[in-house]
């Protein structure tokens, strides 16, 4: 099923290129930015246990994978496979 709103969530999520480009955790304001909500509703909605976040000291981060998942549920739609992060070490 071809869902509009999803592909277009689902890109602005991903962006252009691949997800290695993309930062896996984002801040605040860039979550809301991607979900077009306010800052101060997507506080409100960490404050509520709503949206998947974790805190580092005083940052609050939201990782790119729960807000898919989080968008899928909330929608009713298929939960979205994880994606998979590659790491390679630097040659020297």
């Amino acid at each position: 099923m071809n869902d509009p709103v999803a592909s277009t969530v689902d890109k602005d999520l991903r962006g252009p290129g691949t997800g290695a480009q993309q930062p896996m955790l984002l801040t605040v304001t860039e979550a809301a930015r991607l979900l077009r909500i306010s800052r101060n509703l997507c506080y409100e909605l960490i404050a509520q246990g709503r949206l998947p976040h974790i805190r580092l000291g005083r940052r609050i981060l939201l990782p790119r994978h729960g807000l898919e998942q989080w968008i899928a549920h909330e929608a009713g739609l298929p939960q979205p496979s994880l994606s998979v992060v590659s790491w390679r070490p630097p040659r020297h």
